[in-house]
C-alpha cells in the first residue's frame, strides 16, 4: 500500500499542464450529459425512434451510474493515471462510434458505452486535483475543478446548436475525438502517477448489488413519467432496485473489503456535505432543464439562444467558485455555503413568480443569482466533505460525490418533470403552462432551504482531522 503526491519541487509548468489534462478531460465527459439534448430532434428525424429517442440521453446516464460503484476500487487498484487515461481513451472511441452510428438502437449502445467508459472519469479526475494539491490549498484545487464542470451547462447546448447549424448532429460526438487524444497523450506524458493504491479483494457481491439496483432504481425514476408512476413496470422495477441498494447497504456495512465505505457517512462533515450538495443539485438540475423548455416552449427561443442566455451565469458561478475556493482554505465551509444556499433559494423562490411577460433581462438576473449561489455552494461543501478524509478514502469519496451528483439530477429532473406534467394537463394555455413550470421551480426553492438548514450544522472554522473509518483502516491502524 502506499500514498503518493505531487512533487511540491516539480516544474511549475509541469504541474499546471497535468491539472489542464484533468480538466479536459472532465469537461469533455460532463459535457456529453447536456450537449446530446439540443439534437435529440435532429437523431428523431434521421434515425427515426419516435418516444424511444430519450433513450440516447438515458442509456448515458445508466452507464454512468453503472460503473460509479467501481470507481474507487478500480482507481485504488490500477491507479488514478491509468484508469484516467484508459476511461478516457474508451470514451474517445465510444464517441467516434455514436457519431458513425447508422441506426438508433446502435447510437443507444454506443452511448451507453461512452457512459460506462467515461463514468470513471470525473471522480478520478477529482481524486487527482484532491491529492495533487497540499491540504491548504484544496479549497483551490477544487475551485479549479468545479469551475470546469460549470462552463458545461452553458458549453453544452450553445456548442451543440453551433455545430447543428453548421454541420449535422455526427458532429457532437466527433468534437470529442481531437479534444480526447490531445488528452490522453498529453496525459500519458506529464500526468504524474498519484495517489493511494492498494491490492484489496474486489467485491463482487457489493458490485452486483450496487450497480444493478442503482442502475434499476434510476431507471425507474427517469422513465416513471412515461410508463406511468403506478404501473406494474415502474413499480418492481423501483422496489427492486431499492431492495437491492438497501441490501447492499447491509452488505457494505458487513464486509471487510467493501466496495463503498458506507461507514464515511457516520462522520458528520462528511454526511452533511454529500445532503448539501445532493439539494443544491437537484435545484440546479431543475433551472438547467425547465427553464430551457419553457424558454423555447412559451417565448419561441432556439436551442442556441438559450445557449447563449446561459454563458453569462457560467461565468459568474466560475467567478464565485474560484473565491470560495479561497475563502474555505482560510476560513472554512460554513460561512459560503450558507451564503451561497441562501442565494440559491432566494433565486429559485423569484423564478417562481416569472410570468409571460416578464422580462428576459430580469430572467437572466435570477440565473445569474441562481449560479452565484451555487459556485459558492459546490467548492465549499465538497472540501469541507473530501478534505479530511485519509488517504485510504480518497477515491471512494469522490465516487460518492459523483454517484450523489448523478442520482440528484435523476431524481429532480423525475420528480420535477412529473410535477410539470401532472400540472400541465392535456391542452395547457401558455398561462397555465408558465404556472406549472413555476411550481417546479418552488419545489426546488423547497430544497435548497433544506440545504440552507444543514449549512448551519456545518464547523465553524476548517477541520484539521483526518477522517479515517472502516474494519480495513481499523486494522491498519492497529
Amino acid at each position: 500500500m502506499a500514498a503518493a503526491t505531487l512533487d511540491p519541487n516539480a516544474p511549475r509548468r509541469g504541474r499546471w499542464v497535468a491539472t489542464a489534462v484533468v480538466l479536459l478531460g472532465s469537461v469533455i465527459v460532463t459535457i456529453d450529459m447536456t450537449i446530446v439534448n439540443v439534437a435529440l430532434h435532429p437523431i428523431e428525424v434521421d434515425l427515426g425512434g419516435g418516444t424511444t429517442i430519450d433513450w440516447v440521453a438515458t442509456a448515458y446516464f445508466l452507464g454512468v451510474c453503472g460503473v460509479l460503484p467501481a470507481t474507487g476500487w478500480l482507481a485504488d487498484r490500477f491507479g488514478r493515471k491509468r484508469v484516467f487515461l484508459v476511461s478516457l481513451a474508451f470514451f474517445t472511441l465510444a464517441s467516434v462510434a455514436c457519431a458513425l452510428s447508422f441506426n438508433l438502437p446502435m447510437l443507444i449502445g454506443f452511448r451507453a458505452m461512452q457512459g460506462i467508459t467515461g463514468g470513471a472519469v470525473v471522480p478520478v479526475g477529482l481524486a487527482l486535483m484532491l491529492e495533487g494539491a497540499v491540504k491548504e490549498r484544496h479549497g483551490r484545487a477544487l475551485a479549479l475543478w468545479g469551475m470546469a464542470g460549470m462552463m458545461t451547462p452553458a458549453i453544452g447546448p450553445t456548442a451543440g446548436g453551433v455545430l447543428l447549424d453548421a454541420f449535422s448532429w455526427h458532429w457532437i460526438f466527433l468534437v470529442n475525438l481531437p479534444l480526447g487524444l490531445v488528452a490522453v497523450l498529453v496525459g500519458a506524458w506529464k500526468l504524474p502517477a498519484t495517489g493511494y493504491s492498494e491490492r484489496r479483494p474486489f467485491d463482487k457481491v457489493g458490485w452486483v448489488l450496487g450497480t444493478f439496483g442503482l442502475v434499476l432504481a434510476v431507471l425507474a425514476v427517469s422513465e416513471g413519467a412515461r410508463w406511468g408512476w403506478t404501473s406494474y413496470g415502474t413499480v418492481i422495477t423501483f422496489v427492486v432496485g431499492v431492495v437491492m441498494l438497501g441490501w447492499f447497504t447491509v452488505h457494505e456495512l458487513r464486509t471487510p473489503h467493501p466496495m463503498l465505505e458506507m461507514r464515511m457517512f457516520s462522520e458528520r462533515q462528511f454526511s452533511l456535505s454529500m445532503s448539501v450538495l445532493f439539494l443544491v443539485t437537484a435545484a440546479q438540475f431543475g433551472r438547467l432543464v425547465f427553464i430551457p423548455l419553457e424558454l423555447q416552449a412559451l417565448r419561441g427561443y432556439t436551442p442556441l439562444e438559450v445557449g447563449l442566455l446561459l454563458l453569462p451565469p457560467a461565468g459568474f458561478s466560475m467567478a464565485a467558485a474560484w473565491t470560495s475556493g479561497r475563502i474555505v482554505d482560510r476560513y472554512g465551509a460554513r460561512t459560503p455555503v450558507i451564503i451561497g444556499c441562501s442565494i440559491v433559494a432566494v433565486s429559485l423562490l423569484c423564478m417562481g413568480t416569472l410570468s409571460l411577460d416578464t422580462p428576459t433581462a430580469l430572467i437572466q438576473v435570477y440565473l445569474i443569482a441562481q449560479s452565484l449561489g451555487m459556485g459558492l455552494v459546490s467548492t465549499p461543501a465538497m472540501v469541507a466533505g473530501l478534505s479530511n478524509l485519509a488517504p485510504q478514502l480518497v477515491a471512494r469519496g469522490t465516487a460518492l460525490r459523483a454517484l450523489g451528483g448523478n442520482v440528484s439530477g435523476a431524481v429532480a429532473v423525475a420528480l420535477l418533470g412529473s410535477i410539470v406534467a401532472t400540472r400541465l394537463g392535456s391542452d395547457p394555455s401558455d398561462t397555465h403552462a408558465q404556472a406549472s413550470y413555476n411550481t417546479a421551480f418552488l419545489v426546488a426553492a423547497g430544497g435548497a432551504l433544506l440545504a440552507l438548514v444543514l449549512a448551519f450544522f456545518f464547523r465553524r472554522k476548517r477541520d484539521e482531522r483526518i477522517v479515517d473509518v472502516g474494519p480495513v483502516l481499523m486494522e491498519e491502524l492497529g
